[in-house]
């Protein structure tokens, strides 16, 4: 095949395709924008090489690779998306129905796990933040460079002493 088979598409051709695409899975207008800008920076970095496509096309490749990020995109919003419904249901004293105690009750539990945060070592601290921010264990492993494994033994580590100095799972 001649080298013209394999020419690469203009961007403006490309941002239509993750248009359509991003239209067809459901995202809304200033959701495609950004992830149009996110979607572009990662196909800078992209070669096409025939040799390894088992036939596919160009366009083929970069149409996967659309794909591949408006899914990670979208899973990445739900995540988000539950995280803040989570969050929302732990203080009660918003929706009106938590009693004086109740917040004192509150109060008191967040002052014990800022105490018990403060006794972890300074990887534990920054795992246990980005715990609560709603990182996964496979992101903290990669912003921090260790191992998944090595996250897991210092979550271990956090939830002992969570529990050591009272912060059980049923408080």
């Amino acid at each position: 095949m001649s080298d013209s088979a394999f020419k690469r598409p203009t961007n403006k051709t490309i941002c239509k395709w993750i248009d359509s695409r991003a239209r067809r899975m459901g995202l809304r207008k200033q959701d495609i924008e950004d992830v149009q800008q996110q979607i572009l920076m990662v196909l800078m970095d992209f070669r096409f090489e025939p040799e390894r496509s088992n036939g596919a096309s160009s366009q083929t490749a970069i149409t996967a690779i659309i794909d591949r990020q408006l899914r990670n995109f979208k899973r990445t919003k739900t995540r988000y998306a539950e995280h803040v419904t989570g969050s929302e249901n732990i203080p009660n004293d918003l929706a009106g129905n938590t009693s004086g105690s109740d917040i004192e009750s509150q109060i008191s539990r967040s002052t014990d796990v800022t105490t018990a945060r403060s006794t972890l070592c300074e990887v534990s601290q920054r795992i246990c933040d980005a715990l609560a921010q709603g990182q996964s264990i496979n992101e903290i492993a990669q912003s921090l460079n260790m191992s998944w494994h090595t996250v897991r033994k210092h979550i271990d580590a956090i939830r002992e002493r969570f529990i050591e100095v009272g912060l059980d799972e049923k408080a």
